[in-house]
């Protein structure tokens, strides 16, 4: 297994950030960093923002803190970047590289590795939410079904066996307890690699409200982004990536009106412009395994967006 930082596709994301002398620019999910220092070499004399509610990742903006260009703000992104917009802050670009960084994945006492023995917890900020293991240890079958399905991409079936096996083997206390559960219900010969690696991102993304927050953060960067603005979004997940791909399709300011109209009156208008969808390439892929999955979107805005949300 890798172990340390490789931000994945690092030389893509700048260049879709598109960013000039001057830009200040916002890295959301600022993990082990390597995307804001990549990106403080672009901006010149702009500045870069990092956000981050991992208390490790704060330590690890410690060092870029000495640069008088960049600042880091502790806090779920959703949060932060809504916060941004009600103080009247604009900015020329806002990515985001959703997941978990390696070192969450490499640290056992995190408890987000299904192949390392730590304590069943997943919380990105461990003093603050509800952990994996008193989330496990008190759902009801049928939302658990329902949560692997959703957020796991678990089929039906395997869900259900996977449910009923953790509820029996309650109460739960680390990442093995887990695992040996999904083992014990699904076996090693499902299609798709190890089930563990689904069930344990389905408990990750509830655990920490993964995807009602991006849709906020979206929502908050349509607003904090300054017209010809760039967004940038790398996902790892079919979850992640179909809230991304249908935020940026809903607000290219399509027609919707019925053809049978001689007239568009729907007042359709264009808040973004899709750029391409970005894969890593074959080397990365090689030199960096955990990339596989991962899916760069990105838009330019082009008008100020209207509405409350």
């Amino acid at each position: 297994m890798a172990t340390g930082h490789r931000p994945v596709l690092l030389e893509e994301a700048v260049s879709a950030l598109a960013l000039e002398e001057g830009s200040v620019a916002v890295d959301a999910t600022f993990g082990g960093g390597g995307h804001a220092r990549r990106v403080l070499e672009e901006v010149g004399s702009g500045s870069v923002i990092g956000i981050d509610r991992d208390p490790a990742a704060a330590e690890r903006a410690s060092d870029l803190l000495r640069d008088d260009r960049f600042s880091f703000l502790a806090g779920p992104y959703d949060e932060v970047l809504w916060e941004m917009v009600e103080r009247g802050e604009r900015v020329d670009a806002v990515l985001f590289d959703l997941g978990l960084s390696s070192f969450q994945i490499d640290e056992p006492g995190r408890g987000f590795s299904y192949v390392s023995e730590g304590p069943l917890d997943m919380r990105m900020d461990p003093g603050s939410g509800v952990s994996a293991a008193e989330y496990l240890n008190t759902v009801e079958v049928a939302e658990l079904i329902e949560t692997l399905g959703r957020y796991g991409d678990v089929p039906r079936g395997e869900a259900r066996r996977v449910a009923r096996e953790i509820v029996r083997r309650r109460p739960l206390a680390t990442t093995t307890d887990l695992h040996d559960a999904v083992r014990a219900a699904v076996g090693w010969k499902e299609r798709g690699g190890n089930p563990a690696k689904r069930v344990f991102q389905a408990v990750r993304v509830r655990v920490n409200d993964e995807l009602e927050g991006l849709r906020r953060a979206l929502r908050a960067t349509e607003r904090l982004l300054l017209p010809g603005g760039r967004l940038v979004v790398i996902t790892f997940q079919s979850g992640e990536d179909r809230i991304v791909k249908r935020f940026i399709a809903e607000r290219e300011g399509r027609c919707v009106c019925p053809p049978e109209l001689p007239v568009c009156v729907c007042g359709a208008s264009p808040v973004f412009r899709r750029g391409a969808v970005v894969r890593p390439s074959e080397s990365e892929v090689r030199e960096n395994p955990r990339s596989a999955s991962a899916r760069l979107r990105s838009a330019t805005r082009t008008a100020e967006p209207t509405g409350d949300d």
